[in-house]
């Protein structure tokens, strides 16, 4: 099998199942890129709806996404060091906590979203122009530059994660930012994990693509790397989400318990000098501009 994004030839990985939501008892095989070192799951199922349950997006009221919202702050201070407020183009915001807080802020937001019941929330709760497509690429494609792209652990969902990156450093404007954060395959928690890591999320993440390998297809599309990191405030809270997942028998079907979030607890601060030295978190933030 060769390569989606690279061409490169792949090998066998590993296998998982559906370990987070339990979805399917179906096993999901995982081969590695020899030439760009990503992973990418070799056996798609003909349709992911499935795994995109009613439950798998929260709707919370506009007070509680207020303060989702808040929490958001310190993606968009990443974002304003680098960009003016304007135009806002998020892919992938569910119900839309980092949407809100960008129009909050004075940001003028679309966001893209596959799912139907979100777009009407967006709009309705959010206060944001949604646009309904499960083409993310070919959306973006139709709308005006933009000072701002988003996408928060979207591009390793989509089925053409190349096309979507060009698409978006085709619509920013000179001096625009994109931003991009992703599982990353070469974390400590990978490693060790392997296919218990829940950060693979089979069979909803179809790609884990190594920063490398993004760096160079965006540098191709005129973008310049001003940032990456994997120990910004929201990295840190996946590094315990994954080590919390990996210690539970069974995440999806209930929460964990005390002695679950103790141990992962104690896992997160006792390898954090390991996972915020160099790129070895659970996920990456990375920022590109758009050269003049």
């Amino acid at each position: 099998m060769s390569c989606t994004l690279c061409g490169g030839a792949t090998e066998a990985a590993f296998t998982t199942t559906d370990r987070n939501r339990a979805l399917s008892a179906e096993r999901f095989e995982y081969r590695r890129c020899d030439a760009c070192e990503a992973y990418l799951l070799a056996n798609v199922p003909d349709d992911l709806g499935p795994y995109y349950p009613a439950d798998y997006y929260g709707f919370p009221e506009a007070h509680q996404l207020d303060g989702a919202a808040a929490l958001e702050a310190p993606k968009l201070d990443l974002i304003t060091r680098h960009a003016p407020r304007g135009r806002l183009v998020e892919v992938g915001p569910g119900p839309g906590s980092f949407s809100r807080a960008a129009r909050n802020a004075g940001f003028e937001v679309t966001a893209i979203e596959m799912d139907a019941a979100c777009c009407e929330y967006l709009e309705r709760v959010a206060g944001v122009t949604a646009i309904h497509s499960d083409e993310p690429d070919r959306a973006l494609a139709d709308l005006e530059p933009a000072h701002a792209i988003a996408m928060w652990h979207v591009v390793e969902h989509v089925p053409r994660p190349l096309q979507l990156l060009d698409a978006a450093a085709g619509r920013l404007a000179p001096g625009g930012v994109l931003a991009v954060a992703m599982p990353n395959p070469q974390s400590l928690q990978f490693r060790l994990l392997r296919g218990r890591w829940a950060h693979v999320d089979a069979p909803r993440h179809l790609f884990l693509i190594p920063y490398a390998a993004l760096r160079a297809r965006v540098r191709d599309a005129g973008l310049r790397p001003v940032l990456v990191t994997t120990s910004d405030p929201a990295g840190r809270a996946w590094n315990r989400f994954g080590w919390e997942y990996a210690l539970r028998r069974f995440p999806a079907r209930h929460h964990a318990t005390l002695r679950v979030r103790l141990l992962a607890r104690l896992l997160t601060y006792g390898l954090g000098p390991v996972e915020h030295r160099g790129l070895a978190g659970a996920t990456y933030t990375a920022l590109f501009v758009k050269e003049p």
